[in-house]
């Protein structure tokens, strides 16, 4: 929808929100606050003090990435490769006796049928 079809009062609670970043992020998580917003921002105005209530945005800085990754490369080195290849080999045995039964069961069931003639007048 381009801007110019929105009404007025709508286009300037969206420049609001816009501008206020506590407000967003909470539209954000919750949908269902869009309606609430709106009517609080058209009968309280800007300059209510509801709006700083709000939480206020975390930034998020590129050492929390950082932080992650190393967390990452900790979590990698504790873990042991041996068990995990170990437990992937059972894993893929298993897959491969289910497999079998299925192929089994397949070739039991077509034995089974039988072709149903139906006599020709």
């Amino acid at each position: 929808m381009s801007n110019k079809s929105l009404h007025p009062s709508v286009q300037r609670f969206k420049d609001f929100v816009d501008e206020h970043p506590a407000v967003k992020e909470q539209l954000r998580k919750n949908h269902k606050l869009i309606q609430t917003y709106y009517e609080k921002w058209m009968i309280l105005g800007e300059d209510d003090p509801f709006w700083s209530s709000l939480p206020e945005v975390k930034k998020q800085t590129s050492t929390n990435k950082k932080d992650w990754i190393k967390q990452l490369g900790e979590l990698m080195q504790d873990v042991d490769w041996e068990e995990v290849s170990k437990h992937i080999g059972e894993l893929n045995g298993a897959i491969g006796q289910f497999q079998q039964l299925i192929s089994n069961v397949k070739k039991d069931t077509g034995k089974n049928r039988k072709e149903i003639e139906y006599p020709y007048y």
